[in-house]
């Protein structure tokens, strides 16, 4: 029984993994931007979160999505394609994800479009309940969870719209959105369905600096929503630094260069001020860019990408 309530407990916290550089990682939230720079652009990434915290989440990411040219030509519209692959580990449980990724982008006027992606894939959920310390007969470790395992796999569809200009960008996307069940370990439990709205603006000064400021809401069943702020200060894609804000739980200060024109790395350094402080006071989480285009000839429209 303390088996499920912990997991329910955990589950409704936090089901999927969260990243505080969101405009870096966009493509793994939203679908819908697959395509919107003309060469490959792929992301490698892994965040360590509460440090030092006993059976802490950590995850790793690997993405990466590319404009099709030979379909993208046909009175402004543009395609795109892409693959995401997570894997979340957070004591006890562990959960894989792979979806196959597909874009439309649509132009509506001279400087605005609108894109639609989908993603297709699987979700893996995998529970060692002998990692769980509940005591048995005679205060000794409980024999059966202590041999417990258990591997579920399922199918899963995100989606997710964009609209944006050169400017300004609105995104909304939904995961998780097969909200699949398990029926085997003592007690129906289902995934909820998450929901993520985005929404950012660009101011330019001068020819080189830009000032980013970015926001984001997370929505999970009927957990209390969780509120993301972003601002960043940009020079010439260059070189960047960064402030960030989670409700309820973290202040975060970041930084993101490019070098050798290929490539683009950001840091995130978290520090909780929620009671998970108590355990664990900071999260640091890294991600490396690698476009196939030089930085100079790129052609995208999010900004910080």
């Amino acid at each position: 029984m303390l088996l499920v309530l912990t997991y329910c407990s955990m589950a409704k916290a936090q089901q999927n993994a969260q990243f505080t550089n969101f405009l870096f990682n966009s493509f793994a939230l939203h679908p819908a931007t697959a395509g919107m720079q003309k060469c490959l652009d792929a992301r490698v990434g892994y965040r360590n979160q509460w440090v030092g915290f006993e059976n802490n989440p950590q995850t790793l990411f690997i993405s990466a999505h590319q404009r099709i040219e030979k379909i993208s030509k046909d009175k402004g519209v543009i395609h795109g394609a892409g693959i995401i692959i997570e894997g979340d580990n957070t004591g006890f449980t562990a959960r894989t994800s792979l979806h196959a990724v597909y874009a439309v982008h649509i132009p509506i006027t001279r400087k605005t479009r609108i894109s639609f992606g989908f993603g297709l894939g699987a979700l893996q959920y995998r529970f060692d309940a002998s990692q769980v310390r509940v005591l048995g007969p005679n205060n000794g470790p409980d024999p059966i969870l202590g041999a417990s395992q258990a591997e579920f796999a399922f199918p899963d569809i995100k989606a997710s719209i964009w609209l944006y200009s050169k400017y300004w960008f609105v995104g909304f996307s939904g995961h998780n959105l097969t909200a699949p069940t398990f029926n085997d370990i003592g007690q129906d439990l289902q995934v909820q369905a998450n929901f993520n709205l985005t929404a950012g603006r660009v101011f330019p000064s001068g020819d080189k600096m830009k000032y980013i400021p970015a926001a984001q809401l997370k929505m999970t069943g009927n957990s209390t929503p969780s509120f993301d702020v972003n601002f960043w200060a940009d020079y010439d894609d260059v070189v960047a630094l960064g402030v960030a804000f989670r409700s309820e739980d973290a202040v975060a200060g970041m930084l993101k260069f490019s070098f050798l024109d290929y490539f683009t790395v950001a840091y995130a350094y978290d520090v909780t001020y929620s009671k998970i402080r108590l355990g664990s006071s900071n999260s640091h989480e890294i991600i490396l860019g690698i476009s196939a285009c030089p930085r100079n000839q790129k052609a995208g429209f999010v900004p910080c990408n």
